[in-house]
This record gives C-alpha cells, sequence and structure tokens, in this order.
C-alpha cells in the first residue's frame, strides 16, 4: 500500500483539479486538508491485523474499507459533519459528497497499482473480489517501523515519489498555470 501521506496527497490533488478556485480562497486549504484526510481513512483498518482478522478476509484490510460503498458512506457523513467546511467554498452538498467520493476512492485507485497481494474489495458488500492492476509500479509500505528503516523504506519514498509525488506536482503546476492565465484573460 502507498504511505498514508501519498493517499493524502492523492486525493487533495485530484479534488484540487476538480476546483477552479485558487488555493487562496477562503476556506480552500482547510476543504483540501479536508479531503486528503479523508483519502487517509481507508487504512484504518490496519487494526484488523491487531484484532487477529485475516488480511484475505472481507473485513481485513482492503476489505470493506477499501471499497466504493464505504467510500460513499464515509463521503456522506464526511458532508454532513463538515458542512461549514464546504460551504465556505460555495459547494453544493451534492458537489462536496462528489468530491469527498472520489478522495476516498481514489485510495483504492493507487492500492491497485502497489505490489501488494490482495488488492482492494472494490465492490464489498456485494462481491469480495479483489482488484489489483496488471501494472504495480509502487512498492507496498511495509506494515510497522522496523522495516521503515532500510531497502524496503528506500523503495517506497523512490516509488511513491516517481510515480505519485512528481505526477502529483505536476498537476499542480498545470493547475496553477491554467488558474493564472484565466485570471489574465480576464483582467
Amino acid at each position: 500500500m502507498p504511505t498514508v501521506v501519498t493517499h493524502a496527497l492523492a486525493g487533495a490533488t485530484l479534488v484540487a483539479l476538480a476546483s477552479r478556485k485558487p488555493v487562496s480562497t477562503p476556506g480552500m486549504l482547510p476543504w483540501l486538508a479536508l479531503c486528503g484526510a479523508a483519502a487517509m481513512l481507508p487504512d484504518l483498518d490496519v487494526v484488523t491485523f491487531k484484532l487477529g482478522i485475516p488480511y484475505a478476509s472481507p473485513w481485513g484490510h482492503r476489505g470493506f474499507s477499501h471499497s466504493l460503498a464505504a467510500a460513499a458512506v464515509c463521503a456522506g457523513l464526511l458532508a454532513w459533519l463538515c458542512r461549514p467546511l464546504w460551504l465556505r467554498v460555495g459547494l453544493s452538498a451534492a458537489s462536496a459528497a462528489l468530491l469527498l467520493f472520489l478522495a476516498v476512492a481514489s485510495h483504492a485507485a493507487l492500492d491497485m497499482i502497489c505490489d501488494a497481494s490482495f488488492g482492494p474489495a472494490l465492490f464489498m458488500p456485494w462481491s469480495d473480489h479483489r482488484y489489483l492492476s496488471g501494472w504495480k509500479p509502487i512498492e507496498g509500505a511495509p506494515i510497522g517501523l522496523k522495516r521503515w528503516f532500510g531497502p524496503k523504506g528506500e523503495r517506497v519514498v523512490q516509488t511513491e515519489f516517481v510515480y505519485v509525488w512528481l505526477p502529483c506536482m505536476a498537476l499542480w503546476a498545470g493547475r496553477w498555470l491554467s488558474l493564472r492565465r484565466a485570471g489574465e484573460a480576464s483582467a
């Protein structure tokens, strides 16, 4: 699995690309922070390891918590609980819920392209099938601090930088240029 920080960056980037407002818009940074945090939520299921629930279980890591149904439930709850944040940036309830859904669902999309043994169960509770892409360039992040300080941790950082961070930075730069040009054209 990619690291939670990488999931947050991808979720916030996806939502920012859907917005035509600059980051300097009042309330935009807290909104993007919420969307980044929402993208990390599925990995709360790592507690299932401590509870003795097997990884391959539909209720284990990357099971129901990584499904599109769980993303929809999380998005609805967050939209309801965080209404002041999306109102401040001028979103409707439906737009906020959709963007939050995309942020949470982006988590499963990234997990599908890492070298894990089990992909996310996208269609739980209707199907417990796990989905992995044929293209898996991202090294799966180790669970536990000890394995971070060695070759495995180094490979995780390198692959996430190349396949997620650099593309996200390019998208942020493109977004900034697009908004800048739009501002100059209207001036």
